[in-house]
């Protein structure tokens, strides 16, 4: 039998992550709505039992660490393979893709812009953590199948650097330090799988594994690029005018202040 998720939760954890939630809830029901702080938190939620049931699915010992201002995690404090991290990893962003589909069906059905709101956001939330570098959960994934895969990266970010060392020098430094960074954990994933024991798994699970994780990548990006094409407007009704990044903090100070 499964222990409980919350073994080991006292009375001022709870205390801990009920403040943190409703915080997070008040926090965004104050920049957007209602509607939307809960529709995140029920994101979190959906993305972390993903996690979770994959987890469980092998054995492993799942504790539920709590949530934080940014999101929430979970600890496995069992040992499992690189295969198995590997799947369980990438079943919260597939469980990411499920409900960002699922919020962009609710607001085909209701005409609800939250719900567009919810679906653009979950699904970049997504592909953020799918990201072929450690600690997020495509790091994982990559690890466990084709570590090189990052330094298809450079020659982008290279790119990047020549563009902007003219005109935005931190960009470009910007650029130079994820290109260090991505080297950086190419090196060190290589260095762990020499010394994984239980790294060695047959070539088309890895193949599979790693194709199942260039699905769920591409479409996203590709919900994400075709509700941005199609609902700009309505997704940043009010951002249009802004001269991206400079101006977007003065104008949340001044939301905030305006509330």
């Amino acid at each position: 039998m499964q222990e409980s998720m919350f073994k080991g939760w006292g009375f001022f954890k709870w205390l801990l992550n009920i403040v943190i939630v409703l915080c997070t809830v008040y926090l965004l029901s104050l920049f957007l709505n209602l509607t939307f702080a809960i529709g995140y938190v029920v994101m979190l939620i959906i993305h972390e039992a993903g996690h979770v049931i994959a987890a469980r699915t092998y054995g492993a010992t799942v504790s539920f660490g709590g949530f934080t201002p940014f999101g929430a995690y979970i600890t496995i404090t069992n040992e499992t393979s690189v295969k198995e991290n590997a799947i369980i990893a990438i079943s919260g962003p597939l469980c990411g893709l499920l409900t960002t589909v699922v919020y962009f069906i609710l607001c085909y059905i209701t005409r609800s812009q939250n719900f567009l709101w919810l679906s653009f956001f979950t699904g970049v939330v997504s592909l953020m953590n799918l990201l072929p570098l450690n600690p997020f959960d495509g790091g994982k994934v990559i690890a466990a199948t084709f570590l090189y895969f990052p330094l298809v990266f450079i020659p982008l970010l290279g790119y990047g650097i020549y563009y902007f060392i003219s005109s935005q020098l931190w960009l470009a430094l910007v650029c130079a330090l994820i290109i260090a960074y991505i080297i950086y954990d190419v090196i060190r994933m290589r260095n762990n799988n020499h010394i994984e024991l239980m790294f060695q798994f047959a070539r088309s699970s890895k193949v599979m594994i790693f194709f199942a994780y260039l699905m769920i990548l591409l479409v996203l990006a590709g919900m994400i690029g075709a509700m941005a094409f199609d609902y700009g407007p309505q997704l940043l009704p009010r951002f249009n005018h802004l001269q991206l990044p400079q101006d977007l903090i003065p104008y949340f100070i001044r939301e905030w202040l305006s509330i």
